[in-house]
């Protein structure tokens, strides 16, 4: 067996599961629930968890690990392993610069859960010490019981997800790559994703406009030709992140996207 996906969120872990298995692949979940536990119970944050506890899918036979990885890796849920090496075409203005934005995923989201969970305590105690007054009120034949204190109420320790580099997904080249053809139009326009070569699946599911002729990078003419770049999908593992986008030498973009089942949208631009 070899273990293709984990996550400290059991959820996660159990729709990958179920994702292959509707794809015919035999899978097996290690640290799954069990008779003592629950959807909410078991899951925690805490970054003290060793490995070997967090909850993982594994593909049981090794004639199904390639197409389960494949899979994974076009829904942008598996890690890449590639080498960052030489590229066809120049980096893009903001370069390495965004592995270092993890604040999109990170300090609003803290702020705004310890926010709530500090207003639903508030509250909460509030309405046991009102409940409480109200009882001692009531005439009562007898000297009225000690009130016990209200419970002490624990905020979650919420830690920040782990974002990391993933290949573009399939269907989220193709969508970039569609738009920028469309919008521009050139006659010769080149292509890489991830600093390679475009797979042939991507390179037959594109909509080129009439009068575009697409070459991968390799094959580009030495002049005049369009340069489009897809790289550096950064996400953690969460069906959203930011994508490189680079549209021949004079425009760069750092695109946020967001991905709905197996349909990819972008949400803005920078």
């Amino acid at each position: 067996m070899r273990k293709v996906f984990s996550s400290q969120r059991l959820e996660n872990v159990e729709a990958v599961a179920d994702l292959l298995r509707k794809e015919g692949i035999a899978v097996r979940i290690s640290n799954g629930r069990s008779y003592r536990s629950s959807r909410r119970a078991t899951f925690s944050y805490d970054s003290r968890r060793t490995p070997d506890e967090v909850p993982s899918v594994w593909i049981v036979h090794s004639e199904d690990q390639p197409r389960g990885r494949q899979l994974l890796r076009d829904l942008g849920l598996l890690e890449s392993t590639r080498d960052p090496g030489a590229s066809y075409l120049p980096s893009g203005r903001h370069g390495d610069a965004a592995a270092g934005k993890t604040g999109f995923f990170s300090a609003k989201r803290i702020r705004l859960g310890l926010l709530a969970l500090t207003v639903i305590g508030i509250g909460l105690v509030g309405f046991i010490m009102r409940k409480h007054g109200t009882a001692d009120v009531a005439p009562k034949p007898a000297a009225p019981a000690a009130t016990p204190a209200p419970p002490t109420l624990i905020p979650e320790a919420v830690t920040e997800l782990q974002v990391y580099r993933a290949d573009v997904p399939t269907a989220l080249a193709r969508l970039l790559v569609s738009e920028a053809l469309d919008k521009r139009r050139p006659a010769v326009a080149c292509l890489e994703v991830d600093n390679k070569e475009p797979s042939s699946a991507l390179m037959q599911a594109l909509t080129v406009p009439k009068g575009t002729t697409l070459h991968p990078a390799s094959a580009c003419p030495a002049k005049g030709a369009f340069a489009i770049a897809v790289h550096d999908y950064m996400t953690d593992g969460s069906g959203s992140g930011q994508v490189q986008l680079d549209l021949d030498v004079e425009d760069s973009q750092l695109v946020d996207v967001e991905r709905n089942g197996a349909e990819w949208r972008v949400l803005r631009r920078h």
